[in-house]
């Protein structure tokens, strides 16, 4: 295998293996101390937050600043629930008011010639003062609607909107855990591949230290040792990669838990510990996939619901409507402001019905009540839409589920078989029998098995938990 083979051979089953991380591609080979692990690279004085993938679930329930946003969308439509049905009660105001009089109106009584009015004698030419210098007047008024159907209808809007509200709020919970879950699976999966490569390299470097002694004492020829340093230095670029992965998937597990960045976190799973699950989880028939408990499907039904309420509504606003109203006041009005002066304190009382009768608005009510029933059509077809494409994708991830289960039997024959081979061949390179490249052939192929295990590990339980959001499953339905 020349050296451009194996360089090509090298970036792509790591690639394919891990492209979906979005790994920096063209990085320069830098030496990086071996000893140096993932946990104290960029080591912080806070003690590391130790995550399993439940742990990471839950904790990403309690910090997401997506999800407490849904939350408070919840408890703002309580509010305007509680809101309207205040309409119902009676509704009571304090009023109160002061008026002073900076210059009084003149009132004048009869023609300008006031001698050829009876009364004219007795008022002054030039008018009389009306009002008093300073007024008060407070009290309370009530207000009780009798009958108002559109209101007593509007609170079945309002309760459609707070089960919507709270379904959003599921939704976006199912799509966190879900959305955790497969970072989570990411980090263990970037892990995974810069073991086996840091293993790779490791062990590249005992062949070429044994390479090396060999040719100092003349037992192997110089293109073997030339041909182990190239197998070394071709290695370490995709571990300074793989090392760089495992960085970008700590960072975006942290972004989708509402973490910190700088927050440290300590990884308790391997990738290894998924692989009896691949068994319990089974792909099962398309046809037996329930998605009652979908969220998308859920919120257009109560969507359709909220138009039903609303339609019945704008059918109230061609009935009329009654309220009572109720005032009590007390009006003080005086040129001195002695408020002890009782005699210039008059109460007044008053109380009346209200009948509203909608006659003719110019069809504005019609039109509005044809508006909605459009709408509620338009969000059946919506919903005949949206479960056809979540069919599809459960069909997907059905197929996904079964494609990485023959890959991961496949993958895991390949690792026992390559295993063996690299075994046979570092014998019988030790022994002289064969040559180097026989002995680099066996370690690619043992490090494309290892890599492709990992990967099928990976696509199952992503597959799975692809299938639980389609699902509208939660931890807590799970458990």
């Amino acid at each position: 295998m020349s050296k451009i083979t194996q360089r090509v051979a090298v970036s792509a089953c790591l690639a394919w293996a891990c492209g979906c991380l979005a790994w920096p591609v063209g990085l320069l080979a830098q030496e990086i101390p071996q000893a140096q692990s993932l946990e104290t690279q960029g080591a912080s004085t806070e003690r590391p937050i130790a995550l399993s993938l439940e742990g990471a679930v839950r904790l990403a329930l309690k910090k997401s600043p997506t999800l407490e946003a849904s939350v408070l969308g919840v408890a703002g439509a309580k509010y305007d629930q509680r809101k309207n049905k205040g309409a119902l009660l009676p509704t009571i105001k304090l009023s109160g008011s002061y008026t002073h009089m900076l210059k009084k109106q003149r009132v004048y009584f009869g023609s300008d010639d006031m001698s050829s009015s009876p009364m004219g004698q007795f008022f002054p030419s030039d008018g009389i003062e009306m009002g008093q210098t300073h007024s008060l007047q407070g009290g309370i008024s009530a207000g009780l609607p009798l009958i108002a159907p559109q209101l007593w209808v509007s609170l079945q809007l309002d309760k459609e909107a707070v089960a919507l509200a709270e379904e959003r709020a599921r939704g976006s919970q199912v799509d966190l855990e879900a959305e955790v879950r497969k970072a989570y699976m990411a980090v263990l999966l970037a892990r995974e591949s810069l073991r086996v490569l840091e293993a790779n390299y490791a062990n590249a470097q005992t062949n070429y230290t044994q390479t090396a002694a060999k040719y100092e004492h003349g037992l192997v020829a110089e293109y073997d040792k030339i041909r182990m340093e190239t197998q070394v230095k071709n290695i370490l670029p995709n571990v300074v990669s793989a090392r760089t992965a495992v960085s970008l998937s700590e960072a975006k597990l942290k972004v989708v838990m509402g973490l910190d960045l700088d927050t440290p976190i300590e990884i308790t799973e391997t990738l290894a510990d998924y692989t009896d699950r691949v068994y319990q989880n089974l792909p099962e028939q398309t046809k037996h996939i329930s998605l009652e408990g979908n969220s998308q499907l859920r919120q257009l039904d109560l969507q359709g619901r909220q138009l039903d309420a609303a339609l019945k509504v704008k059918r109230m606003a061609f009935l009329p409507t009654l309220s009572m109203s109720f005032t009590y006041q007390y009006s003080f009005a005086s040129d001195r402001f002695h408020l002890s002066d009782k005699k210039r304190w008059s109460p007044f009382s008053t109380i009346g019905l209200a009948l509203d009768i909608p006659v003719y608005t110019g069809g504005k009510r019609y039109y509005d009540l044809r508006s909605t029933e459009t709408q509620i059509r338009q969000l059946v077809a919506q919903r005949v839409a949206a479960e056809s494409q979540l069919r599809l994708g459960v069909m997907n991830s059905l197929s996904e589920q079964r494609k990485a289960l023959e890959q991961f039997a496949s993958a895991r024959d390949a690792v026992a078989t390559a295993e063996r081979g690299h075994k046979i061949a570092e014998v019988r390179y030790k022994s002289g029998a064969s040559t180097v490249l026989e002995l680099n052939d066996a370690e690619m192929a043992l490090l494309q098995a290892r890599l492709n295990y990992s990967q099928a590990v990976y696509n199952y339980m992503v597959a799975v938990f692809s299938l639980d959001a389609l699902r509208g499953t939660t931890l807590t339905d799970a458990k």
